[in-house]
């Protein structure tokens, strides 16, 4: 699967866009299951990180989620932030539905200010853009993703 950097020319350039998710951008979620937030700077130092961005109710979401949770041992060392723009009922309800309560490396929720979504400008789902432990941008993808290529991405 190939990145995909959408931009709009009329307010930035294509440059200052993606410079705002070269390293990790600030954020804060409402996560699921007990409605807490949790912030960028909660995440361990020198670690690997990913943020996912998706939405209950979508089948190739799912279907990461599902390949997420058979990978779940490999994929302990890597902070994992899954976000929704729909309500916090049914990101809690799909937090449930699959289980994620077994991988504690995964915060799930919604973005309540919608900031990550104007940084990232995400449109198809799910979406993903995975850290290397120094917080810089290591992978950008878009559409379902094999884990091996997730686990590649932080080598």
């Amino acid at each position: 699967m190939t990145a995909v950097f959408a931009g709009n020319a009329q307010t930035d350039t294509a440059n200052d866009y993606v410079n705002k998710f070269l390293t990790i951008p600030a954020f804060r979620i409402n996560t699921a299951p007990d409605s807490s937030f949790y912030g960028n700077e909660q995440l361990k130092k020198n670690a690997p990180f990913m943020i996912m961005f998706f939405s209950p109710d979508c089948d190739h979401c799912q279907k990461q989620t599902k390949e997420l949770l058979a990978y779940k041992n490999e994929l302990k060392n890597i902070q994992i932030i899954m976000v929704s723009a729909l309500p916090y009922n049914d990101s809690k309800n799909f937090y449930n539905e699959y289980g994620l309560a077994s991988m504690p490396n995964v915060k799930l929720g919604t973005d309540p200010s919608y900031k990550l979504r104007q940084i990232y400008r995400l449109q198809p789902m799910p979406a993903m853009y995975v850290y290397d432990k120094n917080g810089t941008l290591a992978k950008a993808f878009v559409g379902n993703i094999s884990v091996p290529s997730i686990l590649d991405a932080v080598k």
